[in-house]
């Protein structure tokens, strides 16, 4: 899988025990079994139930959550953090770790991939602006990474069984979104 927010959504079905199917999605335009299926909508994960289409990790995950309670992906003491904490991955964290990689990797990518993100962007998308500004990006995502045990909401508290089930949040770190 490509997607780590399609992995989050897999993560959740397994957490709860769901069956679920897929279908491979290709990274690039054209997507002929996800496109008609949404309207023109073009990222993943989307989910179908029936005739709804839910086409956002937050609200899909809410959706499993509403319709699959047991077990919980939000304990109800940690619900918000869960929130703030997926808000943070999906936009800030995931945003610069994809800029460091395409520093790295940015001249390798196919002009293919290179030519749909610029016209998905709506800007010009170059490998070689991005490695000029990869020490700026891994100043920015290297903090993401320290000190995460002293700033955890449990650092300190003792473990129980409660405690150590997956959870989304552990899944939103896990699979890198």
């Amino acid at each position: 899988p490509t997607s780590p927010f399609s992995e989050k959504v897999r993560v959740a079905f397994g957490i709860k025990g769901l069956a679920w199917k897929s279908v491979i999605v290709p990274r690039i335009l054209p997507k002929p079994d996800l496109m008609p299926l949404t309207g023109g909508y073009r990222k993943t994960p989307v989910l179908q139930i029936g005739a709804d289409i839910y086409c956002d990790t937050q609200l899909i995950l809410r959706e499993i959550e509403r319709r699959a309670p047991e077990p919980t992906l939000y304990p109800s003491q940690t619900c918000g953090l869960a929130d703030a904490l997926g808000w943070w991955a999906e936009r800030s964290l995931f945003s610069t770790a994809v800029a460091v990689l395409f520093a790295k990797v940015g001249s390798a990518l196919p002009q293919a991939f290179i030519e749909d993100r610029s016209k998905f962007s709506g800007r010009e998308f170059n490998p070689q602006a991005m490695k000029a500004a990869e020490p700026r990006m891994m100043d920015a995502f290297a903090p993401s990474f320290t000190g995460s045990r002293q700033a955890s909401p449990t650092a300190g508290r003792s473990s129980s069984a409660h405690n150590l089930r997956p959870r989304i949040a552990a899944s939103i770190i896990w699979c890198g979104s």
